[in-house]
Protein backbone atom coordinates (compact mmCIF):
# COMPACT_ATOMS: atom_id res chain seq x y z
CA UNK A 1 0.00 0.00 0.00
CA UNK A 2 2.04 3.14 -1.44
CA UNK A 3 0.83 6.38 0.21
CA UNK A 4 1.18 9.21 -2.37
CA UNK A 5 2.33 12.73 -0.44
CA UNK A 6 1.66 16.33 -1.81
CA UNK A 7 4.66 18.07 -1.90
CA UNK A 8 5.67 21.69 -0.62
CA UNK A 9 4.72 22.79 -4.20
CA UNK A 10 1.01 21.24 -4.14
CA UNK A 11 0.86 19.87 -7.16
CA UNK A 12 1.22 16.07 -6.12
CA UNK A 13 4.66 15.40 -6.83
CA UNK A 14 7.16 15.49 -4.04
CA UNK A 15 10.54 16.10 -6.26
CA UNK A 16 12.63 19.49 -5.54
CA UNK A 17 11.23 20.69 -9.04
CA UNK A 18 8.39 22.99 -8.80
CA UNK A 19 5.14 22.80 -11.10
CA UNK A 20 4.63 25.81 -13.04
CA UNK A 21 0.96 27.72 -11.97
CA UNK A 22 -1.83 27.87 -14.67
CA UNK A 23 -0.82 32.02 -14.62
CA UNK A 24 2.83 30.83 -15.43
CA UNK A 25 1.73 28.71 -17.78
CA UNK A 26 -0.08 31.35 -19.85
CA UNK A 27 2.34 33.58 -19.62
CA UNK A 28 5.43 31.64 -21.24
CA UNK A 29 2.65 30.55 -23.88
CA UNK A 30 1.89 34.21 -24.36
CA UNK A 31 5.96 35.13 -24.73
CA UNK A 32 6.37 31.45 -27.10
CA UNK A 33 3.55 33.01 -29.46
CA UNK A 34 5.24 36.15 -29.47
CA UNK A 35 8.66 35.16 -30.41
CA UNK A 36 6.63 32.90 -33.31
CA UNK A 37 4.30 36.19 -34.32
CA UNK A 38 8.37 37.74 -34.91
CA UNK A 39 9.17 35.32 -37.14
CA UNK A 40 8.99 36.10 -40.98
CA UNK A 41 8.06 33.21 -42.85
CA UNK A 42 4.56 33.09 -39.70
CA UNK A 43 4.47 36.79 -40.86
CA UNK A 44 4.24 35.94 -44.27
CA UNK A 45 1.80 33.26 -43.52
CA UNK A 46 -0.41 35.83 -41.87
CA UNK A 47 -0.17 38.15 -44.58
CA UNK A 48 -1.03 35.81 -47.54
CA UNK A 49 -4.23 34.55 -45.16
CA UNK A 50 -5.16 38.02 -45.11
CA UNK A 51 -5.44 38.55 -48.91
CA UNK A 52 -7.14 35.00 -49.29
CA UNK A 53 -9.84 36.08 -46.74
CA UNK A 54 -9.98 39.70 -48.18
CA UNK A 55 -9.21 41.35 -45.28
CA UNK A 56 -7.50 44.50 -45.46
CA UNK A 57 -5.53 44.41 -42.39
CA UNK A 58 -5.64 47.79 -41.64
CA UNK A 59 -7.22 49.53 -38.36
CA UNK A 60 -10.88 51.31 -38.46
CA UNK A 61 -9.24 54.54 -36.90
CA UNK A 62 -5.83 56.10 -37.65
CA UNK A 63 -2.91 55.85 -35.29
CA UNK A 64 -2.35 58.96 -32.85
CA UNK A 65 0.84 60.89 -33.05
CA UNK A 66 1.61 59.52 -29.58
CA UNK A 67 1.59 55.78 -30.78
CA UNK A 68 3.55 56.38 -33.70
CA UNK A 69 6.35 58.46 -32.04
CA UNK A 70 5.94 55.62 -29.48
CA UNK A 71 5.96 52.97 -32.24
CA UNK A 72 9.12 54.24 -33.83
CA UNK A 73 11.08 54.39 -30.25
CA UNK A 74 10.09 51.13 -29.81
CA UNK A 75 12.17 50.14 -33.34
CA UNK A 76 14.93 52.71 -32.03
CA UNK A 77 14.96 50.23 -29.12
CA UNK A 78 15.29 47.02 -31.15
CA UNK A 79 17.94 48.13 -33.70
CA UNK A 80 20.58 49.30 -30.62
CA UNK A 81 19.65 45.42 -29.07
CA UNK A 82 20.64 44.33 -32.49
CA UNK A 83 23.48 46.56 -32.86
CA UNK A 84 24.74 44.81 -29.53
CA UNK A 85 24.35 41.69 -31.19
CA UNK A 86 26.11 41.89 -33.85
CA UNK A 87 28.96 43.63 -32.73
CA UNK A 88 31.67 43.89 -35.02
CA UNK A 89 34.42 43.99 -32.64
CA UNK A 90 33.10 41.54 -30.68
CA UNK A 91 32.67 39.06 -33.44
CA UNK A 92 36.07 40.68 -34.78
CA UNK A 93 37.99 39.46 -31.25
CA UNK A 94 36.33 35.64 -31.37
CA UNK A 95 36.38 34.76 -34.52
CA UNK A 96 40.03 36.27 -34.49
CA UNK A 97 40.86 33.79 -31.46
CA UNK A 98 41.01 36.32 -28.71
CA UNK A 99 41.19 34.81 -25.33
CA UNK A 100 40.42 35.89 -21.88
CA UNK A 101 40.25 39.50 -20.63
CA UNK A 102 40.29 40.81 -24.21
CA UNK A 103 37.26 38.56 -25.03
CA UNK A 104 35.35 39.01 -21.69
CA UNK A 105 35.78 43.42 -21.93
CA UNK A 106 34.19 42.98 -25.82
CA UNK A 107 31.22 40.93 -24.28
CA UNK A 108 30.50 43.06 -22.00
CA UNK A 109 30.64 45.74 -24.11
CA UNK A 110 27.77 44.34 -26.15
CA UNK A 111 25.81 42.65 -23.30
CA UNK A 112 25.96 46.17 -22.07
CA UNK A 113 24.28 47.78 -25.81
CA UNK A 114 21.94 44.93 -25.89
CA UNK A 115 20.36 45.75 -21.91
CA UNK A 116 20.30 49.15 -23.02
CA UNK A 117 18.17 48.63 -26.09
CA UNK A 118 16.55 46.26 -23.84
CA UNK A 119 15.63 48.82 -21.17
CA UNK A 120 14.74 51.51 -24.03
CA UNK A 121 12.45 48.93 -26.13
CA UNK A 122 10.65 47.77 -22.66
CA UNK A 123 10.20 51.36 -21.69
CA UNK A 124 8.52 52.49 -24.49
CA UNK A 125 6.68 49.21 -25.00
CA UNK A 126 4.90 49.52 -21.93
CA UNK A 127 4.37 53.51 -22.86
CA UNK A 128 2.15 51.94 -25.67
CA UNK A 129 0.51 49.04 -23.69
CA UNK A 130 -0.64 52.00 -21.38
CA UNK A 131 -1.53 54.30 -24.29
CA UNK A 132 -3.73 51.77 -25.98
CA UNK A 133 -5.61 50.85 -22.61
CA UNK A 134 -6.43 54.49 -21.87
CA UNK A 135 -7.63 54.50 -25.79
CA UNK A 136 -9.63 51.79 -25.25
CA UNK A 137 -10.95 52.76 -22.03
CA UNK A 138 -12.00 56.24 -23.29
CA UNK A 139 -14.15 54.27 -26.24
CA UNK A 140 -16.15 51.67 -24.20
CA UNK A 141 -16.91 55.19 -21.99
CA UNK A 142 -17.57 57.00 -24.72
CA UNK A 143 -19.60 54.21 -26.25
CA UNK A 144 -21.79 53.50 -22.74
CA UNK A 145 -22.63 57.28 -22.39
CA UNK A 146 -24.02 57.28 -25.65
CA UNK A 147 -25.84 53.92 -24.72
CA UNK A 148 -27.34 55.74 -21.73
CA UNK A 149 -28.12 58.80 -23.44
CA UNK A 150 -30.46 56.99 -26.26
CA UNK A 151 -32.16 55.32 -23.64
CA UNK A 152 -32.83 58.62 -21.44
CA UNK A 153 -34.84 59.88 -24.56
Amino acid sequence: MSKQGVGQNGCGNTSAIPCASPTQLQRIRGFAGYLISCCPYTMLGKKILQILLGETGTRNEPFTNRELYLKNQIKIGSGIMLIGIFCPIFWFSYLSGARGNDLMFNAVHSLIVILFGFLYFTVYRIQLRNEVAQGIRKERTSKENSRTSVSDR
